[in-house]
């Protein structure tokens, strides 16, 4: 079950517009006719044949336009390798044609603060000289992937919310799991690959990027072909046989749709003859469609980030707790450690292993001998415009102590959802999740 985005309800409104016999208009997300270059049309007054979804969702359904959100995008092109969780996210049974009752209504589901919900949009599109602005497919008359943009710009509270963002968010409100980023530098080519297939295998989506020490040079394009500060798909890992052994091989996208990797094992490289025909025909498709192999260790020496998001917390191996607080002025707005209110913030027992522990005291732990893994994560309700810092400090409680002077570990940042994994013993510790100043009001 999800819950309705702002108390819309999908067939109430698409019960009413066929009683009165006129296409939907969202009155909570008109469109903004601030920039006069900019038409807002619906498919069918830019398009003859507009289809909701073309011959199966694939992730050349997903190339990014004139708005900078290559974080969200390419989560989408992302989502598409995983059919069950897309057609969870992207209902399928929608569609432009009037006999199938085409209302100018559209909706999909998300996940949001813990739940899913519900988001209803009017199909008035960004246009510009009849073609779509913004997200757009490879297909020119398929239509999901500027919809579900617009779907997740309605919640994020507008188009220029989306001008850049973080993968890890966009892989949580898409799946519903837990986004885990990787620095590519800390670990070898092997492990990194063992990480990868791993993560293929239990059907994570995953996506990359290229960190850039100065904002003026994210989107430039190197000679290799890479884009810096750029968000790349993940799309799979593929092991190929050459005559003197093994290479380990991944497949990554641009979600522009072009500009490809250029080196080793790209489209157009010569390492493609040392393969048998049957399998360069299976997986070198020579397109300019975004999507390129790479050697697993000129990835790991190429980009800088690889972001997993397991989307299956709630499997018999994890137990899961959700719990919900607020921040109030002058009464658990306590502010950062160095601050004598620092423990008036919001306090969390936890208790993790034992035979005693229940499920709330263990939250999510999964066994391992005598050390459990425990996710940890922090969302907080704000839209991105309005985001707040958040943190939180673990105190590990000896059983005979009920305080201690310095914290088991910290985390800061300044995103809607920030996560951290622990491996702990049997420990009871106090979770204080505090916002930098006293002065505070929030929900997390």
């Amino acid at each position: 079950m999800s819950r309705m985005w702002a108390g819309q309800d999908y067939l109430a409104l698409c019960a009413s517009c066929l009683k009165n016999g006129e296409l939907f208009e969202d009155p909570l997300f008109p469109g903004d006719f601030s920039d006069p270059n900019i038409e807002w049309k619906r498919p069918p007054e830019f398009c003859s044949n507009p289809k909701f979804i073309e011959s199966g969702s694939s992730s050349m359904d997903v190339c990014q336009g004139a708005l900078g959100d290559c974080w969200l995008l390419s989560t989408l092109s992302s989502l598409t390798l995983h059919q069950s969780l897309f057609s969870k996210v992207v209902p399928t049974d929608q569609s432009f044609s009037p006999s199938d009752g085409y209302q100018g209504i559209f909706h999909f589901k998300l996940w949001q603060f813990g739940e899913w919900v519900d988001v209803v949009i009017d199909d008035k599109l960004p246009t510009r000289s009849g073609r779509l602005l913004y997200s757009r497919s490879d297909t020119p008359t398929e239509m999901w992937s500027a919809l579900l943009e617009k779907a997740y710009a309605k919640v994020c509270g507008g188009y220029s919310v989306l001008q850049g963002g973080t993968i890890a968010e966009t892989l949580e409100d898409f799946t519903g799991g837990m986004a885990e980023s990787v620095s590519l530098s800390r670990y070898t080519s092997e492990e990194v690959w063992e990480m990868v297939v791993e993560a293929e295998r239990r059907q994570s989506l995953m996506a990359c990027y290229i960190q850039v020490s100065d904002a003026a040079d994210a989107g430039r394009v190197n000679e290799d072909g890479l884009v810096q500060g750029h968000a790349y798909s993940v799309l799979g890992a593929q092991e190929v046989k050459l005559c003197s052994g093994e290479v380990t091989l991944i497949r990554l996208r641009n979600p522009w749709g072009f500009t490809e990797y250029k080196g080793p094992w790209s489209d157009q490289s010569s390492e493609w003859m040392s393969v048998s025909d049957e399998e360069r025909r299976a997986l070198n498709q020579q397109r300019e469609d975004g999507a390129f192999w790479m050697h697993c260790e000129d990835f790991c020496s190429l980009f800088s980030w690889i972001v997993i998001c397991t989307s299956c917390l709630d499997s018999s191996q994890y137990k899961v707790t959700q719990i919900r607080g607020r921040w109030e002025r002058g009464v658990n707005a306590g502010g950062g450690r160095r601050l004598k209110s620092f423990f008036t913030n919001p306090q969390l027992r936890l208790r993790v292993g034992g035979p005693s522990a229940s499920e709330v005291e263990s939250a999510i732990g999964l066994g391992s001998g005598e050390r459990w893994t425990v996710l940890l994560e922090l969302m907080q309700t704000d839209k991105r415009a309005t985001k707040l810092h958040i943190s939180c400090h673990l105190y590990k409680v000896p059983e005979d102590m009920v305080s201690i002077s310095s914290p088991a570990g910290c985390i800061w940042a300044t995103i809607i959802h920030e996560w951290t994994t622990f491996r702990l013993s049997i420990y009871i510790l106090l979770l204080f999740p505090p916002i930098p100043f006293p002065l505070g009001i929030g929900s997390k």
